[in-house]
């Protein structure tokens, strides 16, 4: 048992016992407690040291949103909603994922492994460290945005700006892809043309087509496809 603490707070009783059960069921939390209301949630957030929220948005007394606002040094919180709209603000408070309602099981399974890999690091460390190495934040068009490496299909340039692909949204950040390239690790993203940069997890393979182009066929759920410059070819 690793002793990590688990708080969830979601106001649909079924949707509470399904996490709760899911958590059980990952076997590596020590304690799991589950809460109703958003005012109650942040008060025992503020008392006690948790190592993972799993959140619904709209809650009772108080919003998710406003709970985190409220905390100083959050733990790490997954968002569970219903509604997509929320999935760029999510972000924008450093949450490290967001899961969609009704919750695929497969899919919080890779959320809980993210969040207990991330949990083990910052046992070794600073959190901030290891929030360095899961995202870095961008200068939005309206304000500063935090965003998760992992959660980045592939960045485009457009007339002005930059725009980040996500799984959820596009964000459109200000700087040029040049600017925006050099706060990503070069591990996982790679410029591919003048005006795309893509990551390399997202990645299914490249076509040739008669002519001399190229195409990155990406793996996201667009299916998005990326023109390939050939000067870059020997990047990827």
């Amino acid at each position: 048992m690793s002793g990590h603490k688990a708080v969830i707070i979601e106001d649909n009783a079924e949707i509470s016992r399904f996490l709760e059960a899911e958590l059980q069921r990952d076997g590596r939390f020590e304690s799991i407690t589950t809460i109703d209301d958003g005012t109650e949630g942040l008060d025992v957030l503020m008392r006690s040291k948790v190592d993972l929220v799993l959140m619904d948005v709209e809650l009772p007394g108080m919003s998710g949103f406003d709970i985190l606002k409220n905390l100083v040094n959050p733990p790490y919180v997954i968002l569970v909603t219903g509604y997509d709209s929320y999935a760029k603000e999510a972000f924008d408070y450093g949450t490290i994922d967001y899961v969609s309602k009704p919750v695929n099981p497969d899919r919080l399974a890779i959320s809980l492994d993210r969040a207990h890999a991330l949990i083990a690091k910052s046992m070794t460390g600073d959190k901030q460290i290891v929030l360095d190495t899961l995202g870095t934040t961008f200068k939005g068009v309206k304000r500063n945005i935090f965003v998760t490496f992992s959660n980045i299909v592939y960045i485009s340039s457009n007339a002005k700006h930059s725009v980040l692909h996500t799984i959820n949204d596009q964000i459109e950040v200000i700087g040029t892809l040049k600017d925006v390239e050099s706060k990503l690790p070069i591990s996982r993203f790679r410029r591919v043309h003048k005006q795309f940069v893509i990551n390399m997890e997202y990645l299914s393979h490249i076509e040739y087509f008669s002519g001399g182009s190229h195409v990155a066929y990406l793996k996201d759920d667009e299916k998005s496809q990326i023109p390939v410059s050939r000067i870059y070819l020997h990047e990827i």
